[in-house]
């Protein structure tokens, strides 16, 4: 599968879900994005299924040139340690991995030292097992962002506001980003219903929208379809759901004005 990928990239800029799930999904996996473009790939997110849903694709989770991962939550990078521990014992290579310095002490301190800090070799540190490749921070911008080029892929990488509930502004809120690639296409990540995203990152050029939907309940940290709904249709017509819940066919969002429900290991092309 990640050669018919590759191949199609070869003529376009190429999204690929291998889980379109939320946290607690079990139709699907969770939600994790293949990037790819000149038969180059970057893997967003290794939530805890996510090595699974790869190898019944024939896929390793060592495979990708590049990595990057959005926010903390287990759904999004339960799978991380797998990779670095693959990469440093059985590949013997570090994997390229896109983040912020920020992000990167955020992600070794409070989720990765613990499983990965002891070793044969006493101590170990995150660059003893990643290659990071920091993106340059956007300056005098209404919203935090990220950007960095990699073998032709073009990533801006922008923060949202997902949680802790009570937040209001994306400053308040704890690390989490969504991505803009080549221009042409937004993907949310996790993120709460936020108009003003949408103010900071124009959608106007974007070719398509990934966005996160949570199918009924409240929105605490995560954007209801409900919500979502309230955007207007020339957003809509662009936009697809991501990391939805189990209960999908209850709803039918072509009829609401928007592309529909992201499909996994459908691949989205843009020439």
């Amino acid at each position: 599968m990640l050669d018919v990928i590759k191949k199609a990239s070869e003529t376009g800029l190429v999204f690929c879900f291998v889980g379109v799930g939320s946290a607690f999904a079990k139709k699907h996996a969770q939600t994790s994005l293949i990037i790819a473009k000149n038969g180059k790939t970057i893997l967003v997110d290794i939530g805890s299924n996510i090595p699974q849903a790869l190898y019944e694709k024939g896929i390793a989770v060592t495979d990708f040139d590049y990595y990057h991962f959005t926010h903390s939550h287990a759904d999004h990078i339960g799978g991380v340690e797998e990779l670095l521990l693959s990469s440093r014992y059985i590949k013997k290579q570090k994997p390229k991995v896109i983040i912020t310095p920020t992000y990167q002490d955020i992600l070794w301190e409070k989720s990765l030292k613990g499983g990965c800090e002891y070793n044969e070799a006493g101590l170990l540190r995150f660059s003893d097992f990643i290659s990071p490749l920091w993106p340059q921070w956007v300056q005098a911008t209404p919203r935090e962002i990220y950007r960095i080029e990699v073998d032709g892929i073009h990533l801006d990488i922008f923060r949202t506001i997902h949680v802790p509930a009570e937040v209001v502004r994306w400053e308040q809120a704890f690390w989490s980003t969504g991505l803009r690639v080549d221009g042409r296409v937004i993907f949310t990540a996790d993120t709460r219903f936020d108009p003003t995203l949408f103010q900071h990152i124009d959608p106007s050029q974007a070719e398509a929208v990934f966005h996160d939907c949570q199918l009924g309940g409240y929105g605490a940290v995560h954007a209801t379809y409900d919500e979502i709904k309230t955007f207007p249709d020339s957003l809509k017509h662009k936009m697809y759901l991501s990391h939805y819940g189990d209960n999908s066919r209850d709803y039918t969002p072509q009829k609401d004005g928007f592309l529909g429900f992201a499909e996994p290991w459908k691949i989205y092309q843009w020439k």
